[in-house]
């Protein structure tokens, strides 16, 4: 009766081609897991950005109101901003609006849109670094969530949170601010919010979902 049993040259083989099948396994677990998180910050930034657009949209809007803690829409409070480039007389025409052209990094993001000066994915070690024109951006780090502030660092209502750490990755939100003029008159018509949240992906890249929300002045 034949008793050959395996020899170590086999069994080396076997373990090869067993590591060889367990390495995959594991990757397509990993980018699994990837995709599961990223999935996941780029709803829940889509989440956030409708929160805070509606809370632009729905507050009380006073244009005469001081920007301190007790403002009910600080998003839309101008009071001591200096609007960058021409916000602060900015028009919309067939759906154009003047406070949308500017690139100033040439990154391909308009300034209204974009929270960072310079190529975005170069701020992954940064995140709070961000651009002079932000009206409302992420500071103050407690625990798992930013607080919002001003661009001049005073902290709004503390109800406001710019920032929340979500699957072990923040996710961060900031606004910028345009003020709307009638052309014809020079008077104030309105104002308008840039929202954009954004992140970083689990590979590091810059990540935002943005919208702008507009609020007249009546």
């Amino acid at each position: 009766m034949n008793k050959k049993g395996f020899t170590i040259i086999e069994l080396l083989v076997a373990f090869v081609i067993l590591f060889i099948l367990m390495t995959g396994f594991l990757r397509g677990i990993l980018l699994y897991m990837e995709y599961q998180i990223n999935n996941g910050l780029k709803d829940r930034a889509s989440e956030i950005a409708f929160r805070m657009s509606s809370q632009i949209q729905t507050a009380r809007f006073n244009p005469t109101a001081v920007c301190d803690e007790n403002n009910t829409n600080p998003f839309l409070c101008d009071t001591l901003y200096a609007y960058p480039y021409d916000w602060g007389s900015a028009w919309c025409d067939g759906g154009n609006c003047t406070f949308e052209v500017q690139d100033s990094d040439n990154d391909g993001i308009a300034d209204f849109y974009d929270p960072y000066n310079g190529q975005n994915g170069n701020f992954n070690a940064t995140p709070t670094d961000t651009a002079g024109w932000l009206r409302i951006k992420p500071c103050n780090l407690t625990g798992d969530r930013y607080y919002c502030c001003y661009a001049d660092n005073t902290q709004i209502n503390a109800t406001f949170t710019c920032g929340e750490r979500y699957r072990g990755r923040f996710i961060y939100a900031g606004t910028t601010l345009a003020r709307l003029i009638n052309p014809a008159t020079n008077s104030e018509v309105g104002r308008v919010a840039g929202v954009v949240v954004w992140y970083f992906d689990t590979k590091g890249r810059y990540r935002f979902v943005s919208t702008p929300v507009m609020r007249d002045t009546r």
